[in-house]
């Protein structure tokens, strides 16, 4: 195991249910005039905008909202947020939502004060400054956007996904609370849940796996294995809601420290092709993918395993078999579809998929296996013919 780590993280997390109730007060400590809230259509409707704005206002801020940012955002549709967010010049911006909503609002906080655009830095120019307050305010428990120093972008004119991974992306505040959570739809629950998992478990398995990514992965898999299905069963449960909430953020931080890798590599040109939802593809594509991987550290797979349910001492299955099987088992418990051509891939598409997600050297090269373009079609062929 790797003892040396390099850990960024936020200026401030706070966690706890109705935590939301402190925003005031906390962002009074920051001597701010004016803020935009930065949100979606959905989280607009639910009434959790409206509800955090008015702890905002109550605290003196001035504030505006732009609450139509789009769930899978590509390279245009960041410019023009981008763009907006400058004509109103705050003091910083609150983004409230799921991943895509939190990394539009990371970039906000090095893009407004530059003159640099966002395809720019996806093609590796330096990051600018961290110029303006940023506040991050999950409402899933997936991404851990939150923890990381990543903003993931569509590149439409690429057919890809890219990322600005730098320090200066990381918030000067996280608000974790799992109250907001509730009302999760289940299917967005349920994938934005396996999001986590893919998460912890790639980062656990990666190849830059250490110390301290390895006890937050795993505490991140336990409490998952243990929660996931819970929330599925009852949204209201506070106490699951919170262990998924943690583990995703838990997550998040062991992206930044060991990152992940197949899984994603594959994801992304799903998503930037198809928009297939990225909890949904990386949820698909994760027990594959682990099938390829589990035995390249098998003590590692026996310590998953364990979170779901193994116990070496009764238990004549291998483990990484165990584990295979329960993440399909688990996929099929969460009602997650796992046939791509239902979400209109064809199979003259595979070599464009293969090329994409094989060329992806950041996610790739991290893999505990080092994988051909062979096993990548393998993979995606399975989820061609999946039901």
């Amino acid at each position: 195991m790797k003892m040396a780590f390099d850990l960024s993280s936020s200026s401030r997390t706070v966690m706890g249910n109705g935590s939301r109730e402190q925003l005031g007060s906390l962002l009074v400590n920051y001597k701010l005039s004016s803020l935009v809230i930065l949100t979606d259509e959905g989280i607009e409707k639910s009434g959790i905008a409206d509800e955090v704005s008015a702890f905002i206002t109550k605290a003196g801020i001035e504030l505006h909202t732009i609450a139509d940012l789009p769930r899978e955002p590509g390279v245009p549709d960041v410019d023009r947020v981008v763009e907006r967010v400058k004509q109103l010049n705050p003091d910083g911006v609150v983004a409230i939502g799921g991943g895509s909503v939190l990394d539009i609002g990371k970039l906000c906080s090095v893009l407004v004060r530059s003159d640099a655009t966002v395809l720019e830095l996806l093609d590796g120019k330096d990051v600018p400054r961290h110029a303006t307050f940023t506040a991050l305010i999950p409402t899933t428990a997936g991404t851990g956007a939150e923890a990381t120093k990543n903003a993931i972008i569509a590149i439409p004119s690429r057919n890809t996904k890219g990322a600005v991974v730098h320090e200066r992306l990381l918030p000067d505040l996280v608000l974790l609370d799992p109250g907001l959570t509730l009302s999760l739809p289940p299917g967005i629950t349920a994938t934005t849940g396996m999001d986590a998992l893919c998460h912890a478990m790639e980062c656990y398995l990666s190849k830059k796996a250490n110390a301290l990514s390895d006890l937050l992965a795993l505490d991140a898999i336990k409490r998952i294995a243990r929660s996931l299905r819970k929330v599925m069963g009852d949204g209201r449960d506070i106490e699951a809601r919170s262990d998924m909430l943690l583990a995703s953020y838990y997550s998040g931080m062991c992206i930044t420290l060991s990152g992940t890798n197949a899984v994603h590599a594959l994801s992304y040109p799903l998503g930037a092709t198809y928009h297939i939802p990225h909890g949904q593809s990386n949820a698909m594509l994760l027990p594959y993918v682990m099938e390829q991987n589990v035995a390249a550290m098998p003590v590692k797979t026996e310590k998953v395993a364990e979170c779901f349910g193994f116990d070496k001492r009764n238990d004549r299955q291998d483990p990484a078999d165990y584990l295979v099987k329960e993440l399909h088992t688990l996929l099929s418990d969460l009602a997650i579809n796992t046939s791509l051509s239902d979400f209109g891939v064809k199979q003259t598409d595979m070599d464009t998929l293969i090329q994409s997600a094989h060329q992806n050297r950041r996610l790739m090269d991290n893999n505990p296996v080092d994988l051909t373009k062979e096993q990548v079609g393998a993979i995606y062929a399975q989820l061609m013919e999946a039901k």
